[in-house]
């Protein structure tokens, strides 16, 4: 009888958990709209500046996303990681790293939650980075957070 009971409160712990989990998720891939005022890049795509809609690509993994502008010209598929801020964010936006004119797609937050989306870095990105920090004779160089609030 003990452990019967013992077995009830872990699965019971155990689904709240898969729902606490699943309704976080759900909050950090809803179809978000936001007007980008500069050139940037997802991965090797480079995207114009214009109004894009974000949507997640599947129910089943919350990791990969579809960009797509107003016209459905410009668009990309992608990647991101569940990421934890510290606080609640309170604004839905992107956030982009600049190295100069450069901007770079970085991550995602739907302001609802503390729990957002972070894309790892492009060989682009990298690349870019290096060079700034080779032109500029410093050791690293930290790239501007940019954040584009959604619509």
């Amino acid at each position: 009888m003990k452990i019967r009971k013992q077995f009830l409160n872990i699965a019971a712990t155990l689904s709240l958990f898969l729902v606490l989990g699943t309704a976080a998720a759900a909050q950090t891939t809803r179809q978000m709209t936001v007007t980008i005022p500069f050139e940037f890049s997802v991965g090797k795509t480079a995207l114009p500046a214009g109004t894009y809609t974000l949507y997640r690509t599947s129910t089943n993994r919350g990791d990969e996303f579809l960009l797509r502008n107003s016209d459905g010209r410009a668009k990309v598929v992608f990647n991101a990681q569940q990421v934890q801020a510290a606080e609640s964010q309170t604004v839905a936006r992107l956030e982009f790293r600049r190295y100069d004119d450069k901007y770079f797609l970085a991550s995602i937050w739907a302001g609802d939650s503390s729990i957002g989306r972070e894309l790892r870095q492009s060989s682009q990105e990298r690349e870019t980075a290096r060079d700034i920090t080779q032109r500029l004779t410093q050791k690293s160089v930290q790239p501007e957070i940019v954040s584009v609030r959604t619509q």
